[in-house]
């Protein structure tokens, strides 16, 4: 097994010089062997010895901010802030292993390396139902349907659900409003006119709503998205975890942005920089 036992200072030879920067406070970039080694890189690896990544920024969204590395014997993390967010709203921390306990695996978007991700909680989409009151007014709800469905409320995204199955009206609105989500009601009124009549929990209906109109009322029983989870990323000598706690506009697209955001750097290429400087024990 390779030993990372050189100390910071004396790869400084092939970065910037110690003085030159705090420790661990440079951002540990995706961009290769080219870049200058980082007191950051080298404070995560001898955290892990012999692991095959390390977690590393390929591209911050704006907003976004990195929090410095830290590391000890056995573990090495970063976080990220955001200013919508909120501070630390993703940490990354590099172990030898990881228990993954009730995480599925998914698909990874990193070869070789398995990804298992457990939600905690997530409110991503809005959901609205769509109730036609008769046959008759099926093909204009599913004009409203596809209506929302280009629109976003509160930072979250309108997930209609057209309800045309043969239950009572009255049985239809009560199970939507037990699950939080507001009814749109389509009966001929609402055919002739365009519009649509809008039934909030715990609100009287309100009838002959233009569009803009309902997503405005609507807009009062939005909460902020939120996306909380942990991810595993594991691998033969090693385990990353991230610990994602979203709350606010941009946790509807966190999942997408940190998969952007967020690379491994392969250790293999720090080893053939050492190699190439002259130190051994990395053969």
């Amino acid at each position: 097994m390779r030993r990372f036992v050189f100390a910071a200072c004396v790869l400084a030879v092939l970065s910037v010089g110690c003085g030159e920067q705090q420790l661990g406070r440079r951002i540990v970039e995706c961009d290769g062997p080219s870049q200058a080694l980082s007191t950051s890189i080298i404070l995560t690896a001898q955290a892990v010895p012999g692991t095959e990544y390390i977690p590393c920024v390929d591209a911050l969204r704006p907003g976004w901010q990195f929090d410095h590395v830290q590391a000890r014997s056995g573990q090495a993390y970063f976080a990220l802030d955001s200013d919508r967010m909120g501070s630390e709203f993703l940490r990354v921390t590099l172990l030898p292993s990881c228990d993954i306990g009730a995480a599925t695996e998914v698909a990874s978007d990193e070869l070789d390396v398995t990804l298992s991700v457990e939600v905690l909680e997530e409110n991503a989409d809005f959901t609205v139902v769509v109730i036609p009151v008769a046959n008759r007014h099926r093909i204009y709800s599913t004009v409203v349907v596809s209506r929302f469905v280009s629109e976003s409320i509160g930072g979250r995204d309108f997930a209609p659900v057209l309800d045309d199955s043969d239950a009572p009206i009255s049985e239809k609105i009560a199970s939507a409003h037990a699950a939080g989500a507001p009814v749109l009601l389509i009966d001929d009124v609402e055919v002739d006119t365009k519009t649509v009549s809008l039934r909030r929990v715990g609100h009287d209906e309100d009838s002959g709503l233009e569009f803009d109109e309902a997503i405005a009322s609507m807009a009062e029983d939005v909460d902020d998205p939120m996306y909380k989870a942990r991810w595993f990323y594991t691998f033969t000598s090693g385990c990353i975890r991230y610990d994602i706690d979203a709350k606010g506009e941009g946790a509807q697209s966190v999942k997408s942005d940190v998969r952007r955001a967020i690379g491994m750097y392969p250790m293999e290429e720090l080893y053939e920089l050492a190699r190439q400087a002259g130190y051994r024990g990395f053969e």
